[in-house]
């Protein structure tokens, strides 16, 4: 298993070359991302497959409409994993819960708790609307180990220690104020697949392409620039900020958060610039202490808790 420094190691060697891409430019061409990611990422990857073997390969780059549908392939891997890595352990009565923020209407988190019955699951969202509507509407039976609690993960009350923090696809900066729940309730597992990187630190603008994706996610920050300003803790925080990115010190060695900016504005086409973000959060999981495996947007972060 990697200890702390390999992680660093291991991370900051493909972060610093896909850096060094992204500032040499053409970085929107699919055969220069997928060649640039074979290349600098295949230690991540390869220590990906030799402890979760089996996800399906894909050949598209994911910041495509083909890389978006598939996404639910990534998330039932997941929760494979999360079954695989939680169903055997012993804890203590409290530690037997999960947390899923950012649940949105509670399906996965439902899921899982149909599949770990030892567990309590609880399922986390600042919007309580589609959790009613499946329950009372559409009349969505909860196993009787789910539990669904209103809550702003830029400001959680979630106080359990829980035995994982699990999210299948957190918009932006709801991705890492998801993380910082595992971090500071010194939760042994991290579960996580991360999404919409253009929307981190409040961004709503992206480099302009003429392309159907482009236009499509230049309609969504749209909408998402007028809720920023009529629901204030939906997708955006000032503790989120631009200038709180990169989140890792040992990224800030390397770039600054207006550079970070123009990196983001790029993933709608860009797996690479898409990566260099997530990479990040994997140097910053593991100066917290985790191990941190990584692939296509997904995290297994574990740690040693005492």
């Amino acid at each position: 298993m990697l200890n702390r420094n390999d992680n660093l190691e291991v991370g900051l060697k493909p972060f610093a070359s896909l850096l060094d891409a992204f500032r040499r430019g053409n970085i929107s061409n699919k055969r220069v991302n997928r060649e640039s990611l074979d290349r600098h990422t295949s230690e991540l990857s390869g220590s990906w497959d030799q402890r979760f073997p089996g996800l399906p390969r894909g050949d598209h780059p994911y910041s495509s409409f083909v890389g978006i549908w598939r996404r639910g392939v990534r998330d039932e891997f997941l929760k494979n994993v999360i079954i695989k890595l939680l169903e055997d352990k012993e804890c203590n009565d409290g530690d037997m819960i999960i947390v899923n923020p950012v649940c949105v209407s509670g399906r996965h988190a439902k899921d899982m708790a149909l599949r770990l019955k030892n567990y309590k699951v609880i399922g986390t969202d600042i919007d309580s609307r589609l959790h009613w509507l499946c329950k009372h509407v559409l009349r969505s039976r909860s196993p009787d180990n789910f539990e669904f609690i209103q809550d702003n993960i830029f400001n959680s009350k979630i106080r359990v220690m829980p035995a994982a923090v699990v999210f299948f696809g957190a918009c932006g900066s709801l991705s890492d104020a998801a993380m910082d729940l595992a971090i500071r309730t010194n939760c042994p597992h991290l579960i996580c697949r991360t999404c919409c990187p253009d929307n981190m630190g409040g961004n709503t603008q992206i480099a302009r392409k003429f392309s159907p994706i482009n236009h499509s996610f230049r309609i969504k920050n749209f909408l998402y620039s007028r809720i920023r300003v009529k629901k204030p803790g939906y997708y955006f925080s000032p503790d989120y900020s631009i200038h709180q990115y990169p989140r890792s010190q040992a990224a800030k060695g390397l770039t600054d958060p207006d550079e970070f900016l123009k990196i983001i504005r790029q993933t709608v086409e860009s797996d690479i610039c898409r990566t260099i973000i997530d990479l990040d959060r994997y140097l910053y999981l593991a100066e917290q202490g985790y191990t941190v495996w990584y692939k296509t947007e997904m995290f297994v972060a574990e740690k040693c808790v005492i």
